[in-house]
């Protein structure tokens, strides 16, 4: 089965603007009719499903381009060994990620009590200043 880029988008959830440029991109390169019109596959699609979840990953589109690049080839020890570096450094990444959205919640569940009223607020004002540059601090290593 075939789908054009409108049909595409709609069965992916992305945009027909980011359709193209992942084909600009040459990330997801559908084929072309002769009219010149993209038509998406099977595999287009389960490639854009890569994407998908990637991005939320927050892979770089450079990143996306080389894990979607290395689908199509013949599996080797090479690519396996690209794929797997890069993967657990991105695993990496997420769970320091997590960690400090961990501390972002438990400075959210710290200030709500803290932020009932402006007369609370005030009173615990450099408080939450302490809590908001622990969190920085954490982030910016």
């Amino acid at each position: 089965m075939v789908w054009n880029i409108k049909q595409m988008a709609q069965m992916s959830g992305i945009s027909t603007d980011s359709l193209r440029y992942y084909d600009k991109l040459g990330i997801v390169s559908p084929k072309r009719a002769e009219n010149g019109y993209r038509y998406y596959d099977e595999r287009d699609y389960i490639y854009l499903q890569y994407v998908s979840v990637m991005k939320y990953a927050r892979f770089s589109l450079s990143e996306i381009k080389k894990v979607i690049r290395g689908l199509g080839l013949e599996i080797s020890d090479e690519c396996n060994r690209k794929n797997l570096g890069l993967f657990v450094s991105k695993r990496t990444e997420l769970l320091k990620m997590i960690e400090n959205y961990r501390g972002i919640i438990k400075l959210l569940d710290n200030l709500l009590p803290m932020m009932r009223d402006s007369k609370t607020y005030c009173e615990n004002e450099r408080q939450i200043a302490a809590f908001v540059q622990d969190i920085y601090n954490q982030i910016i290593k």
